[in-house]
Order: structure tokens, then sequence, then C-alpha cells
């Protein structure tokens, strides 16, 4: 799969949604400081590169993160605002970085911010 197959504008709009249910149903305030923690997943018949893949994360200045299993990619980075505007800016750049090393992302969140 490459960034030609994937769907962006899908993503994104996900992610709005995502961030305004959370505003509405947590009482997330914009802007709040968040440590953002992305994940990845293989995909299914591809040859997946981890340590390239991790390699190109730390590169932007993404730190590991707590991955759930041995298969999954998690990288953290923070403290940015919580708007949609700077989560899709890390979504977007970590999907494009994952798409060419046979991943594809798994979901973001973070700690409740204070």
């Amino acid at each position: 799969m490459d960034e030609a197959d994937w769907n962006f504008t899908e993503q994104q709009a996900e992610t709005v949604y995502t961030c305004e249910q959370l505003r509405d149903t947590k009482g997330v305030k914009p802007h709040s400081e968040i440590m953002l923690d992305l994940f990845f997943v293989p995909i299914e018949g591809e040859e997946s590169r981890r340590e390239a893949f991790e390699k190109a994360l730390e590169t932007f200045g993404y730190q590991p993160g707590e991955a759930e299993n041995e298969h999954e990619v998690a990288a953290s980075i923070g403290p940015i605002p919580f708007t949609p505007q700077d989560i899709w800016l890390h979504e977007e750049r970590t999907t494009k970085m994952a798409l060419a090393r046979g991943y594809k992302p798994d979901g973001w969140g973070f700690a409740e911010p204070e």
C-alpha cells in the first residue's frame, strides 16, 4: 500500500470528529498541552520494515511509545496543543512514514491533560 491508496481525507475527518467528541464529552479544553501517542500495525501481505520505521520516527523527534503487542509500533510526541490541526500534522506525517515502510495507522490517544 502506498500514499496514493490511503484515504487521507477520511483520516483527517475522523481526527477532527474525534477531537470534537473529546472536547464535548470529556471536557478536554482546546489548546491543552498533551503528549500524543500514535499507534501503527503491519499492513497484511506487505513486508514491514520495523527498524527503518522506528528510525524515521526518531529522526522527526518521536519517542518510542508503549506498544500493546510485539507487532505494533507506538510513538509519542509532545507536549503539543490539543487541536485537530496539531494532531493532524503529526498523524499525517507519521502515516506517510508508516505506509512507506509497510505499516498503517491504528489510532492515537493521549493521557488526560491536567
